[in-house]
C-alpha cells in the first residue's frame, strides 16, 4: 500500500528535518548578506528574491512535516508510538529495540508492523493521502528518493515471495 509506504518514509526522514530547515535558514542567511551588492539591476533582485521565498517555503514544508509526525505520534497509543520512535527517531536496531523492551525479537516486528500501520491509519484520518503527501512533497527530491527507494525495497520483497511460493 502506497500510504503505508508513506508513513515509512516520513518517520525515517523525521530525524533529519531538523537539520535541514537549519541547513536552509544558512542559505537564506548567506543568500540575503551577499545581496547587499546589488546592482540596480532588478533582474538580479527579482531572482534573489524568489529564491529566498522558494528556501522560506521549502523551511515551512519541512516543519510542517515535522509537527505532523508529532502530531501523529502524540494521538497513537503509547506503546505503538514508543517503538517507532525507538526504531524511527532514535534510529535503533531490532535487536537492540528488544532488550530495551525486554521483548523477543519477533514480537518487535510485529509491534513495529502493528504501529506502523496504526500511524498510517491516523495519517489518512487527518486526510494525509498518498497524493496529498507527494504533492506537500514534491520540490524534497531527497524525501522522494527516500520514499522510491523504500517502495522499490517493498517491490523486492514482494517479487522473492511471489517467486518462493
Amino acid at each position: 500500500m502506497k500510504e503505508n509506504i508513506w508513513s515509512k518514509t516520513i518517520l525515517g526522514v523525521y530525524r533529519h528535518l531538523e537539520a535541514v530547515a537549519d541547513a536552509i535558514d544558512k542559505i537564506i542567511l548567506k543568500t540575503a548578506l551577499n545581496s547587499y551588492h546589488f546592482s540596480l539591476n532588478t533582474n538580479d533582485v527579482y531572482q534573489t528574491s524568489n529564491k529566498l521565498i522558494e528556501l522560506g517555503e521549502r523551511k515551512v514544508t519541512l516543519i510542517n512535516l515535522k509537527l505532523l509526525v508529532e502530531d501523529v505520534l502524540f494521538k497513537m497509543e503509547q506503546k505503538d508510538a514508543d517503538i517507532l520512535i525507538c526504531r524511527y527517531v532514535e534510529n535503533m536496531k531490532f535487536k537492540d529495540i528488544a532488550f530495551e523492551k525486554k521483548i523477543g525479537m519477533r514480537t518487535v516486528f510485529r509491534r513495529l508492523e502493528k504501529a506502523e500501520n496504526m500511524f498510517n491509519k491516523k495519517l489518512l484520518s487527518l486526510g494525509y493521502t498518498s497524493l496529498k503527501l507527494k504533492n506537500m512533497l514534491k520540490d524534497e527530491a531527497w524525501i522522494l528518493n527516500h520514499y522510491e527507494n523504500i517502495a522499490s525495497s517493498k517491490n523486492e520483497e514482494l517479487s522473492v515471495k511471489s517467486i518462493a511460493l
